[in-house]
């Protein structure tokens, strides 16, 4: 009976050729090319930050507005972050929609809170705007 056996070089060559493919596909989700000059996003870079992040206060209800980011890069969603300290989101984390600027606020517990809202796309998130910061008594 003959025995039937891979050798080193066809196992090697397996791993080659699937090391490859992946690295490829690697490169292709990264760099968003699809075929050479084509993109797979809608986007090149990350949009800009939104601006002028205003809040409007109704006892522990906080309703926030914001601008959209001007130029080419649409985002595709807004992501809101709250901290108990400036530049800190540990009190919450809000994702939206890029169709509002708006943020309705349940009701929150009393304390200081500092918030900024990011714009994101297929390609990054913005820097944040303006951080803005209310006390529910």
């Amino acid at each position: 009976m003959a025995e039937e056996r891979m050798n080193k070089n066809g196992i090697v060559a397996v791993v080659v050729v699937i090391t490859a493919v992946v690295l490829v596909g690697l490169w292709v989700m990264r760099t968003g090319q699809t075929r050479p000059g084509g993109r797979q996003f809608d986007c090149a870079a990350p949009p800009a930050a939104p601006s002028n992040l205003a809040y409007t206060q109704d006892g522990n209800r906080i309703n926030g507005t914001w601008a959209a980011p001007g130029g080419d890069e649409q985002p595709a969603t807004y992501v809101i972050e709250v901290g108990s300290r400036t530049g800190l989101n540990d009190q919450g984390t809000f994702v939206l929609p890029a169709t509002t600027t708006l943020y309705q606020g349940n009701g929150s517990p009393p304390g200081t809170y500092f918030a900024r809202v990011y714009a994101r796309n297929a390609c990054g998130t913005s820097g944040p705007s303006n951080e803005v910061t209310f006390t529910v008594p």
